[in-house]
């Protein structure tokens, strides 16, 4: 017997008991209601698990032909829900992901049961929703599907081009990677992380018909999104490279079957082969954000790979091998942060003609490491230069509060990364690492690094004017070199440009330099900035800059890089005879 259904007040089905037929039995005073069937009762347990799970049920036939629906209506249908009964379930499917959702299916049928995953329906009117698809088969019915639909929130940012029936970007994908292995520790999922390339797939599909082609990229957009978690954890990283969050019980061998099938069923022929590697997603070697870090580096390594080195057959474990690289790397970065275990060491910037002291700027120096480039670049590979960046700001202003009565305090320039200052809750961090040193904030400079990999300029610039607005001078790095484009140069209002030195030495005996100098000069100097000259070694490159009317300049010429803060605290107008030299440049 089908147990009827009714609307509740908010638009969702409620179960309705069928009546009682026979005689009413009363129990005797005290005595406990008389219990209902077994069967019956267990039907009805079932029944309102499913509700409130979902806001619609639906049974389908092998071929998605709708033969039960009972629920909310979910915008599905003008008229009652049963209305849907007689329809293929893919009608109410955007196009986008029916083939996605036959992968669903696919995976219904191989597996038993699937987890909900992000599905974009498309209501009667047109308009394009999305809801959590999940399914199951019973060995009772066979044939059947069922299914639930939950309605949920719009997708996140991140997952946006999952949801309209694409594989995310490298960047969303690594956004999401982040975001599952956060949530698999804190509740306990186990997931894995596959890594797979698919050699020479750009190529193939350039040289097949448009419509194979086609075939190809939509069957396996659709299978990774079909086998990934939530159906929005599978990216394309490059034309050929892919990344995919799943459960557990996916074998990269599966994978690389079906994505073959797909490619012979189009008619291609891949001029390589197809790898898979699967990293552990489960690592307790750091604690989850950390370890979230290592798995991205390795992915976004994985995706810049140059030919070979993750084509070669004897490579089998090399994703593997990276990733724990990467685990190491970020355990010794995070111990470096946390027990302080770097020293500053300061360089003075100095008026050419008279050789006063203008500001220092703040370096840091890491035992092991080949270069403090390397140190940063890695700190921001990772996602990790964030929390570098506030302590070194704070270990600056702890060295001007330690030499505070000096009377000739020198202002201090910081490095910040562009990355840092991207960040949403940087300007809120940023002031709580300030406020307690009060008026010795003023002494520092944000020198901002790398913003070459800034997309959006005009946010960065509105973060840089708070900053201003703050009484903090902001001083762009390495102006010419292609760490500062003259897109950034023309859309950030600064107080100083740094012009690189590779552009200094190289004027002394290169018109062609020469020229492109001057020019940087010219667009400098016509924006409101005051120039810097790096990398001053030889008396020339002065002579140089003071021609062209810079006045301010920094290299081996004046000082190298000291760690005695106290000499230039104390006596920066002998900036020529140098400090005491700890550490090279």
């Amino acid at each position: 017997m089908t147990m009827p259904l009714a609307q509740d007040s908010a638009g969702r089905p409620a179960p309705v008991m069928a009546p009682i037929v026979g005689p009413v039995v009363t129990p005797a005073a005290g005595s406990a209601a008389p219990r209902r069937p077994s069967s019956g009762r267990d039907r009805d347990r079932f029944v309102g698990f499913a509700f409130a799970a979902a806001d619609l049920l639906i049974e389908t036939d092998a071929q998605g032909n709708i033969l039960f629906s009972a629920g909310a209506r979910c915008r599905l249908t003008k008229g009652e829900v049963g209305g849907l009964v007689g329809t293929n379930l893919m009608e109410v499917v955007a196009p986008g992901d029916r083939k996605y959702v036959h992968v669903l299916f696919d995976r219904i049928r191989e597996k038993a049961r699937i987890k909900p995953s992000r599905v974009l329906f498309q209501a009667f009117d047109g308009q394009q929703f999305p809801a959590l698809l999940g399914g199951c088969r019973l060995d009772s019915c066979p044939g059947s599907l069922f299914l639930t639909v939950l309605l949920t929130a719009p997708p996140r940012q991140g997952a946006t081009a999952a949801a309209q029936g694409e594989l995310l970007d490298q960047t969303g994908f690594a956004g999401i990677l982040e975001e599952r292995i956060l949530a698999a520790r804190e509740k306990g999922l186990d997931q894995g992380l596959t890594l797979l390339l698919v050699e020479g797939l750009q190529t193939m599909v350039e040289a097949m018909p448009e419509g194979a082609a086609m075939e190809v990229r939509e069957g396996i957009d659709a299978y990774l999104r079909g086998i990934s978690a939530d159906g929005d954890s599978a990216g394309q990283l490059t034309g050929d490279r892919y990344g995919i969050v799943h459960a557990a019980d996916i074998d990269g061998n599966e994978v690389q079957g079906h994505i073959a099938q797909i490619i012979e069923a189009a008619g291609g022929a891949l001029p390589g082969g197809i790898r898979s590697w699967t990293l552990d997603m489960a690592d307790d070697r750091l604690d989850a954000a950390d370890a979230a870090r290592a798995l991205v580096y390795t992915v976004q390594a994985f995706a810049s790979a140059q030919g070979g080195e993750f084509t070669i057959s004897s490579l089998e474990d090399g994703a593997n091998r990276l990733m724990a690289g990467a685990v190491e790397r970020i355990g010794q970065l995070r111990a470096t942060i946390d027990n302080r275990d770097f020293i500053v060491v300061y360089q003075p910037i100095v008026d050419i003609g008279t050789g006063a002291v203008h500001h220092l700027e703040a370096l840091t120096r890491v035992d092991g490491m080949k270069s403090p480039a390397d140190f940063i670049t890695f700190a921001e590979d990772v996602g990790l230069i964030y929390d570098f960046d506030l302590l070194l700001t704070r270990t600056v202003l702890d060295t001007l509060q330690e030499f505070h009565k000096e009377p000739k305090l020198p202002d201090v320039a910081i490095n910040l990364s562009a990355k840092t200052l991207m960040s949403p809750i940087f300007l809120k961090q940023f002031q709580s690492v300030v406020a307690p040193y009060g008026d010795l904030a003023a002494k520092l400079l944000i020198e901002v690094t790398e913003t070459v990999v800034v997309t959006d300029i005009a946010k960065l610039n509105e973060v840089l004017q708070k900053l201003r607005g703050c009484g903090f001078r902001i001083c762009l790095d390495d102006v010419g070199a292609g760490s500062t484009s003259f897109q950034s140069l023309y859309g950030i209002q600064a107080d100083y440009a740094k012009i690189d030195g590779s552009f200094v030495r190289g004027a002394v005996g290169n018109p062609r330099d020469m020229a492109m100098l001057r020019s940087m000069v010219d667009v400098c100097r016509q924006l409101g900035l005051d120039l810097i000259g790096e990398q001053v070694e030889e008396t020339v490159h002065a002579d140089l800059l003071s021609g062209l009317g810079v006045s301010l300049a920094q290299g081996f010429l004046f000082s190298r890089p000291s760690r005695d803060f106290a000499y230039f605290a104390k006596d920066w107008s002998k900036v020529r005879s140098g400090g005491k030299v700890l550490l090279k440049g």
